[in-house]
């Protein structure tokens, strides 16, 4: 199947174009006549002789234009200044016959790479589901960030789509490196992001380029930012100011060229008062800032998420549907682990379910269930004074607060032990209690744990 689309009536320039495509194997379709509207086809690249068809040029190119919006148009002339009343917005390049000839196929290899680059948006962006006012903005705010090369600070709670927006901005380079900051041990920093020369600390016996390095030319991805300690955001604030990064025990720099994305679920704001993040730092990560909303406060979005993770994990030749039950079912809980939660639940429910329409008892969805004050106050015989309980209110909710109070700090202390007991892996202890690690970094969040200080 052809890729190009030469359009042009028979002569010295179409046949040096035609040649000089058959010696790289290009396939190539030419039309001599105007076809039909309907007989257009959709092809990636359309070569056009505005010579060749000069009454019909401004019909024809709206056409192509209307029927293939993502087609590439390169269109040549003799004198390319006789047509200026073509809009530049229905070709994407214009050549003179003589640097047609000089230049075609850096032209269309040109027009290759942007007609790969819109693929490659598309693909991202199509992944960003949703019809919320909040994602409708998003999505906008990703387009717009695209085509800037200013470092981006993304912010949200985990299981948000931090990662995914990341790449989604990132999505024209080549290179696209993500660094997870919370995983790297404090004393490697450094080293991992910068490299080091040989000899530089104990054990570096040869030397290394860091991640920086690595990804010059490209995007790098810094996730969970909030954990960089501050020695190292020292050196991060230099690679924003100037470009540049020195090597672990080098007396030289070296200039990058780096698109710094970044993302974080911790307030920065807070972590700056608290001296635990540079407010110079934030304030030149923050140049184009993005804030994901979480899943609760987006709840029209969960159709949309719930069918499209559907259409990814349902097997072949399987065909899964949501029942009205069950979308209500996953529109009334909050998902605390936000977008990640919600795809676990239908992955889960696809793998044990055949076929059909999903129900409520198909979705299990793991919750940490406090125990209800109705549950707590009812009167039953082993009381003997709860039939006195609602003869004073005002006392009845004091007891009532104590009691929930007693129930936080017992979980609490409960929660911590679990941890301690994994060596303060919160991943190990959400196994062992049959919890999404989301989940229990939520709940502790709530009762007040600062998983840093086990």
């Amino acid at each position: 199947m052809a890729t190009i689309s030469l359009y042009a009536k028979e002569n010295a320039t179409s046949s040096f174009i035609q040649d000089v495509l058959s010696s790289v194997d290009y396939p190539v379709d030419t039309f001599r006549e105007i076809p039909t509207a309907g007989a257009i086809p959709q092809v990636p690249l359309v070569i056009w002789d505005l010579d060749s068809f000069s009454t019909h040029n401004l019909q024809m190119l709206k056409a192509l234009r209307e029927k293939s919006p993502d087609t590439l148009i390169l269109v040549y002339a003799e004198a390319p200044e006789q047509f200026g009343e073509i809009s530049n917005k229905l070709y994407d390049s214009i050549l003179s016959v003589e640097s047609l000839k000089l230049h075609l196929m850096s032209q269309i290899a040109k027009l290759k790479d942007i007609h790969t680059a819109r693929q490659i948006f598309r693909e991202r962006m199509s992944h960003l589901v949703g019809k919320s006012p909040a994602m409708q903005q998003l999505r906008k705010t990703v387009e717009r960030a695209i085509v800037h090369t200013g470092p981006v600070l993304i912010e949200g709670e985990t299981g948000v789509g931090k990662e995914l927006i990341a790449r989604a901005v990132g999505c024209m380079y080549e290179k696209f490196i993500t660094v997870n900051c919370s995983a790297i041990p404090e004393n490697l920093f450094e080293s991992e992001l910068f490299g080091h020369t040989r000899g530089a600390f104990t054990g570096a016996q040869n030397e290394r380029i860091g991640l920086f390095e690595a990804a010059d030319g490209g995007a790098i991805f810094l996730d969970e930012i909030g954990d960089m300690p501050l020695h190292a955001q020292v050196k991060l604030l230099r690679v924003l100011q100037n470009k540049e990064i020195r090597p672990l025990g080098s007396n030289t720099t070296k200039h990058i060229d780096v698109r710094i994305i970044a993302a974080t679920n911790r307030n920065l704001q807070q972590e700056i008062a608290e001296k635990r993040f540079r407010e110079d730092l934030y304030y030149r990560l923050n140049v184009i800032p993005m804030q994901i909303s979480p899943l609760r406060d987006r709840k029209e979005d969960i159709e949309d998420l719930a069918n499209y993770f559907i259409q990814i994990y349902q097997g072949s030749g399987e065909k899964f549907t949501l029942s009205n039950a069950a979308l209500r079912k996953l529109q009334e809980y909050d998902w605390p682990g936000n977008i990640r939660e919600l795809e676990n639940v239908i992955q889960r429910a696809l793998c044990f379910t055949s076929a059909g329409a999903l129900q409520p008892e198909d979705l299990h969805i793991d919750t940490v269930s406090p125990v209800s004050s109705t549950s707590a106050t009812k009167p039953n015989s082993t009381n003997p004074h709860a039939s006195d309980v609602s003869e004073n209110p005002a006392e009845t909710i004091s007891a009532y607060e104590n009691f929930r109070q007693m129930q936080l700090a017992q979980e609490r202390d409960f929660l911590i032990k679990k941890i301690r007991e994994c060596n303060g892996s919160v991943r190990e202890a959400a196994q062992k209690l049959g919890l999404f690690r989301t989940a229990l970094y939520n709940r502790l969040n709530h009762l007040g744990v600062n998983v840093k200080d086990l």
